[in-house]
């Protein structure tokens, strides 16, 4: 994995850019939302007023380098801060930025400033210190570097707040990377970054994906991949294991193609004619996980298609996430449960008019909910869509009627199909169908109709 800057060419322009006090506006206010940072400003794990801790909470490596203290970092706002330079190494700090999806315009933003470590020398901190900002994409990439303000003084402090750097998502959760630049001859004396933040221009809802072949699942551990069916194993392990988040900004409802359902009734008669029918829907579930088991040839039991048979923890608890987006926090009785399948009867009885045809056509009303199961006891995330029918909204029944087709016309005029009538002039001994013997004393003859 590399890293990529997109927009800027040239070092000296993005260092140009970053050096900004504050971040150009990427979209208009209304459409520009909040994107999570895990532990941006890094106060887990906590560290002594002055001194450091080891290791930094949902970035990766989390077991390698330290956070500075409140009085240590020396930050406006009493952040806590990153060193990107511990035990004579330069380190890489790594983080997802958890839903944000492909095509997302995103601005992050951090503070920035020389090392108050008192290991320092005048040297290093005076022109400031070097380091690298990216996302991680494939491919190759250019490796431009940020400079930090530079300090007068060994063990104080000089920020720079409100660096930005924006960016075009290239895949879900993108991985956005501090690194520093400076030798490993800096020993422990690096940049310090915090109050990492971003807002996003959400990519807009791609209406078009159809519900056989939804997007396939993806599935972390901490911000590593990690393959979906581990994840989802975890989650079946009890009914509590993971708690599923729905999406709000992906997830919606709509209706479905229609299609005709029951039979087509010709009326042929002179006259109208009611057709008592009862009719029978179902509408089944869809979603990305029954899905990738099937596409693997491994597809579930005891149903390849029903996430509640074959995975029934973990449909609870796409249930119970559902209920909580829907105001349902309690997770108690609601008027707008998740329903998995639907199978409606009804009984119609449409009148069709002489020479017409008629039937029945549904609509179904659909929702699609887009959501991540998360594990905080293992850091195991899992992202997975939903289609299943909609409960808050009604389907459509249409009772269509219309004139016979070419064809219709020509089996409604067509003689009525019988059988041969049995020829009884045959002789006694063949005939199908016995008679009576004639009046005694009268002749009798037999005549054929069509001689």
């Amino acid at each position: 994995m590399l890293r990529q800057f997109p927009y800027i060419k040239g070092s000296v322009l993005l260092a140009a850019a970053l050096a900004l006090t504050a971040p150009a506006p990427v979209a208009h206010a209304a459409d520009t939302v909040d994107a999570t940072v895990p532990n941006g400003t890094f106060a887990d794990p906590v560290a002594p007023d002055n001194g450091t801790q080891a290791g930094h909470a949902d970035w990766s490596p989390d077991r390698t380098g330290v956070v500075f203290g409140k009085g240590l970092a020396q930050h406006p706002q009493g952040y806590q801060a990153a060193s990107l330079n511990w035990n004579g190494a330069p380190l890489s700090l790594r983080t997802r930025l958890w839903g944000v999806r492909k095509g997302s315009t995103v601005t992050l933003t951090w503070d920035d400033s020389p090392s108050t470590y008192r290991s320092c020398t005048p040297e290093q901190v005076k022109d400031g210190q070097t380091y690298n900002v990216s996302l991680i994409v494939d491919g190759p990439a250019p490796d431009p570097q940020v400079t930090t303000a530079g300090s007068d003084s060994v063990g104080t402090a000089n920020w720079t707040t409100g660096r930005a750097f924006s960016f075009t998502a290239t895949e879900d959760n993108p991985m956005v990377s501090f690194d520093s630049a400076e030798p490993a001859g800096a020993m422990s004396c690096g940049p310090l970054i915090t109050n990492v933040a971003a807002k996003q221009t959400p990519a807009p809802v791609d209406r078009k994906v159809r519900k056989e072949q939804l997007p396939p699942p993806k599935a972390y551990r901490g911000n590593d991949p990690l393959e979906p069916g581990v994840a989802v194993d975890d989650c079946e392990g009890s009914p509590t294991a993971c708690t599923f988040t729905v999406d709000r900004r992906y997830s919606y409802q709509y209706y479905g193609q229609t299609r005709i359902v029951g039979e087509v009734y010709l009326n042929c008669t002179r006259n109208a004619v009611t057709d008592d029918r009862k009719l029978e829907v179902t509408e089944p579930p869809y979603d990305s996980l029954t899905q990738y088991y099937a596409l693997k040839g491994a597809p579930l039991l005891p149903s390849r298609s029903d996430l509640s048979q074959s995975r029934p923890n973990v449909a609870a608890q796409v249930a119970a996430g559902f209920g909580v987006a829907g105001g349902n926090t309690a997770a108690v009785s609601t008027s707008n449960p998740l329903t998995w399948s639907r199978t409606t009867s009804k009984p119609l009885d449409p009148v069709i008019q002489p020479g017409e045809v008629s039937w029945i056509e549904v609509q179904p009303a659909r929702e699609r909910v887009v959501g991540s199961f998360t594990n905080s006891r293992n850091g195991y995330r899992l992202d997975a869509t939903f289609d299943v029918p909609a409960t808050a909204l009604p389907d459509r029944y249409y009772q269509r009627t219309g004139p016979l087709t070419e064809v219709e016309l020509q089996r409604c005029g067509a003689s009525r199909p019988t059988a041969d009538t049995p020829d009884n002039a045959a002789g006694p001994d063949k005939r199908l169908t016995p008679l009576d013997a004639p009046p005694a004393g009268l002749a009798t003859r037999a005549v054929p109709l069509t001689p």
